[in-house]
């Protein structure tokens, strides 16, 4: 009797044992994270130690011990030996086909030039590309035009006509408000003396009204649209090769997500082609533009991106990284940098009326370009909020952000109930009464903030011409946050090279490190820049914010989409000047590894 009823007991525990195995089986997270600091980026910044992934999304945060229950037999355990684990960065303004075009194409590669080491480098592009068909162009990349030595040093037609080539050369600033055209691309695009400028920017002319071979805004893309298309075959082989150059770039940064901030129809089916093919490794969401000439019949521009959308969609809680076409691009104006400054101003560039010696600067007869009117800006975004759909402006200078909030309150009288995310890019330049009205319009800056350090595009051609008084607002990020303000941060990619961590670095730090030049050390005016905690919020919640995304990633909480990185350095004790140095261990997009560093042990 007592082996009969131990045998039961046994039996009974065997079986009560088994369905818990089962049950542990079943509720088992495909990877859990330990022994970490797990930034979560929640309404209140909590670390945890621990984080456990299933299905592509967060299933639990806490202690080791909380996540331990959720590890079975098939479950791949990362120890994070102390390591940093935290949302991906999501990157709210920038062009990944430029940038991988920047990568893979003939480039001046940002450098600080004279016109001859510039020529010497687009020399060495045209011998490498000897084979080049006949008639075809040659596009160069990354001229930091504001960089070029001595002071004054630009490429002109003439500069340009000095190159050993029949060939169309046309020269890419690294702003993309400027490019430089030799004679020959300028002939080929039937720019003539007669030729007007477009609504959107200028042809630059000398005393003569000769075209100079400067193109700025609308007009480069007069010249640029008229290089002969490629062979198909051609085309989609370079289109890949810079998308997958882009995205390369990006997962080791750490990005899982990305606004691509003026995207073409063709962009987009590329990446659709990218997602079927399982080959996009992040979430793509696309601010298409509406040009300023468009902008006067807004009914159908937003026809046009509403139906891009119905289109390329993909549902926004896809574990799977897909694609959004919900946004508008809208450019306000150009650049405040000298020597283009067509970015749109209240009160006048300055320009020196005296010697380099005895400088004189008393106010010019330019306050730069505004693109789009205050009337059709607000007709433009009430015809969005009519349709779900959101903008995104180019606004550079303070008469063009001021221009952008006056819409934004217009707009919202009229549809006080929509849920209108309006971001105002850049924002180099600002009127200090503007500041406020961020957080009272729900309006978004989004800020480059590698920019927001002693250069040469804001010593060199920003300081003098603007004054004392107006530095003080150039490049703020503090004073937006003090106001209360949401910002989001956006590289601008490949306006700068793509370098996430040392941009966080200067939000926080305002300064050049390290600065071989005594004329940019030190910090940028008297703005005081972003604490830490603030700065990450930019790269991921608030970024998340922007896109209508941040029910589903920008923290770490259980239900959201398992888009997380993992980083060396503990960014919330190491020192400001060394943020730049993060490396990326890991990216994870929906729970899937999409990028690891050698010698980082993971699964």
């Amino acid at each position: 009797m007592q082996n009969s009823r131990h045998f039961t007991l046994a039996a009974l525990v065997a079986a009560f044992m088994a369905s818990t195995s089962a049950v542990l089986a079943e509720d088992a997270a495909d990877t859990v994270f330990r022994n970490g600091l797990v930034y979560t980026v929640d309404a209140t910044n909590t670390v945890s130690q621990a984080l456990a992934v299933s299905k592509g999304k967060i299933i639990a945060v806490g202690s080791n011990e909380a996540v331990a229950a959720l590890i079975g037999k098939a479950t791949k355990v990362i120890d994070l030996g102390g390591k940093v684990l935290m949302p991906g960065l999501i990157d709210g303004h920038m062009h990944p086909m430029g940038g991988g075009a920047q990568l893979t194409s003939c480039s001046l590669n940002y450098l600080s030039l004279t016109t001859d080491e510039a020529l010497t480098k687009i020399t060495e592009c045209l011998e490498s590309d000897k084979g080049a068909p006949a008639g075809s162009w040659l596009q160069v990349q990354g001229w930091f035009r504001q960089a070029m030595t001595p002071a004054g040093a630009d490429l002109t037609a003439a500069i340009l006509d000095k190159l050993s080539t029949d060939r169309p050369v046309i020269v890419f600033g690294t702003d993309f408000h400027s490019m430089a055209a030799n004679t020959a691309a300028l002939k080929a695009a039937g720019i003539t003396a007669d030729t007007p400028d477009p609504s959107d920017g200028s042809i630059q002319r000398d005393d003569k009204h000769v075209a100079t071979g400067i193109l700025l805004d609308g007009a480069m893309w007069m010249v640029a649209a008229k290089a002969p298309a490629l062979p198909p075959d051609v085309q989609k082989t370079k289109d890949k090769a810079d998308l997958e150059a882009a995205l390369a770039a990006l997962r080791k940064q750490g990005v899982t997500q990305i606004l691509d901030a003026a995207a073409s129809p063709d962009t987009i089916a590329l990446f659709q082609k990218f997602m079927q093919d399982g080959a996009l490794t992040l979430r793509a969401n696309f601010a298409v533009v509406i040009s300023a000439d468009e902008t006067l019949n807004p009914t159908a521009a937003v026809a046009a991106i509403k139906k891009l959308g119905e289109t390329y969609n993909t549902p926004q809680d896809s574990v799977t990284p897909g694609l959004s076409v919900r946004t508008a691009k809208v450019f306000l104006d150009g650049v405040i940098q000298a020597p283009a400054q067509t970015g749109a101003l209240m009160e006048p560039y300055l320009k020196n009326v005296g010697t380099e010696q005895l400088p004189n600067w008393q106010k010019s007869d330019n306050s730069g370009a505004l693109y789009v009117k205050e009337p059709q800006l607000i007709s433009v975004m009430e015809e969005l909020m009519a349709n779900g759909l959101n903008i995104h402006m180019h606004s550079d200078g303070d008469q063009a952000v001021h221009v952008s909030l006056n819409a934004i309150a217009a707009a919202r009288a009229k549809y006080p109930k929509a849920d209108f995310r309006p971001a105002v890019a850049h924002c180099e330049l600002m009127l200090s009464s503007d500041y406020h009205r961020f957080a009272e319009l729900g309006a978004l800056p989004v800020l480059s903030f590698q920019w927001a350090k002693p250069a040469p595009d804001t010593v060199n051609s920003v300081k003098d011409y603007v004054g004392a008084e107006r530095f003080n607002y150039i490049e703020t990020a503090g004073k937006f946050n003090e106001k209360g303000a949401r910002i989001v941060y956006g590289s601008d990619w490949p306006v700068d090279a793509l370098n996430e961590w040392f941009a966080m670095e200067v939000a926080v730090t305002r300064s050049n490190e390290p600065a071989t030049d005594a004329l940019y050390q030190g910090r940028l005016g008297d703005d005081p820049g972003l604490d830490i905690k603030t700065a990450i919020r930019s790269f991921t919640i608030n970024a998340a914010y922007s896109l209508h995304m941040e029910n589903y990633v920008g923290s770490l909480e259980v239900g959201k989409l398992a888009d997380l990185i993992v980083i060396d350095q503990d960014l919330l004790t190491v020192a400001s000047k060394a943020i730049s140095d993060t490396k990326v261990l890991m990216t994870m997009v929906g729970g899937k590894q999409v990028y690891r560093a050698e010698g980082f042990v993971a699964p």
